[in-house]
């Protein structure tokens, strides 16, 4: 009888364990992810070009916490025809939600009218390798590695 009772608590213990496991984020989240390219484009890279203006982003960061919250650092460069360049950095705190693999960096509020509000990325998270992009089909990629140190 005891023996039972020992196995039976066993086999509690092990599905909280793995019921706890399974619905919580991985482990490897949290940390410091840096851009590495951007469609491809290892950066600084292009992003677009117009007629008279191209824009490159210089370098980004993405810091997620394990308690949800995103903050993203972007530095851009805008050159304009004939000889016009300006520069500056966006900074922007949001929250990110995973899914298995996929992972949803933004807002999940809804945007109040007359409000400037950015869209929600997407994307992958894979061991240390980070992919979003904006939820069209036309959006650039953006793929980031996690950094060594946080």
């Amino acid at each position: 009888m005891c023996l039972s009772r020992q196995k039976a608590l066993l086999l509690a213990a092990a599905f909280t364990m793995a019921c706890h496991e399974s619905t919580g984020p991985p482990q490897t989240v949290s940390g410091l992810y840096v851009l590495r390219s951007v469609n491809g484009r290892p950066v600084p890279a292009f992003l677009n070009a117009g007629l008279s203006d191209t824009t490159f982003i210089l370098w980004a960061t993405l810091r997620l916490d394990s308690a949800g919250n995103a903050f993203r650092a972007e530095r851009w460069r805008y050159v304009y025809q004939p000889n016009r360049t300006d520069e500056g950095t966006f900074t922007i705190q949001s929250e990110y939600r995973i899914i298995g693999k996929n992972i949803t960096v933004g807002s999940f509020k809804l945007c109040a009218p007359n409000e400037l509000c950015e869209g929600n990325k997407v994307g992958k998270l894979t061991n240390t390798t980070l992919t979003l992009a904006y939820e069209s089909p036309n959006a650039p990629v953006y793929l980031y590695r996690r950094a060594q140190t946080y």
